[in-house]
């Protein structure tokens, strides 16, 4: 009871941090275009993911999750102002899920599920002072998931997957020219199905492919 207690405190935590923080970027890209403009660009990312659930379900019981990994590819398009903040949405397609040991027969079991994902990041570069454009960032928002199918034998288990997820991001990273790098972990705050919530660490690696244009209002 006292762990479920602990995860709920720090789901809500993570999601008024980042209600915050979306909120106080979100004002202030507001009122760029009265500062001056905004730059837009946009590009392709790659993750790898090292994914896991929080909680349990009924179905499931005499099990314990192991981690396992899964990929994301897609796009994003990114509205920046100065190259200080930024606001990002991505589309993303995720095959994620998690492998279960059965404690009493050592039986392994697996879930394999593809997503349709698309977080909206809000996040603070920090540019150093040298030519070549380098720049550590942070960032933080939502995302949305839409759960297209599962396979693997956990999934034959009644486990009544919901069709939707939804969760909070936060993360770090680093600009080199139009390549970046980045950390991030997402916390699932609904279950997708009983309650087991998605706890997922991302290896990201991404290319911009469209230059800045500038967006003057």
């Amino acid at each position: 009871m006292k762990r479920r207690k602990h995860r709920w405190f720090v789901r809500r935590n993570c999601l008024l941090k980042t209600r915050s923080a979306f909120l106080s970027c979100f004002f202030l890209l507001l009122a760029a275009p009265s500062l001056g403009a905004l730059d837009f660009s946009y590009g392709l990312k790659g993750e790898l993911l090292f994914c896991g659930f929080s909680g349990g379900h009924p179905e499931l019981a005499g099990y314990t999750g192991l981690d396992s990994n899964g990929f994301a590819l897609g796009s994003y398009a990114r509205f920046s102002y100065k190259d200080i903040l930024s606001v990002q949405p991505e589309l993303l397609f995720a095959l994620k899920g998690d492998k279960f040991k059965n404690s009493n027969t050592g039986e392994r079991i697996g879930l394999t599920q593809l997503y349709i994902e698309i977080p909206v990041l809000l996040g603070v570069s920090f540019p150093l002072p040298i030519s070549l454009h380098i720049a550590p960032k942070i960032f933080g928002g939502p995302y949305f998931g839409i759960h297209l199918f599962s396979t693997g034998k956990a999934s034959e288990f009644e486990l009544g997957i919901k069709p939707f997820d939804v969760g909070v991001v936060t993360g770090y990273g680093i600009e080199v020219g139009r390549l970046f790098f980045e950390i991030s972990h997402n916390i699932g705050l609904v279950p997708i199905a009983g309650n087991l919530h998605y706890d997922t660490h991302f290896i990201s690696v991404g290319f911009r492919t469209q230059g800045k244009k500038n967006m003057r209002y």
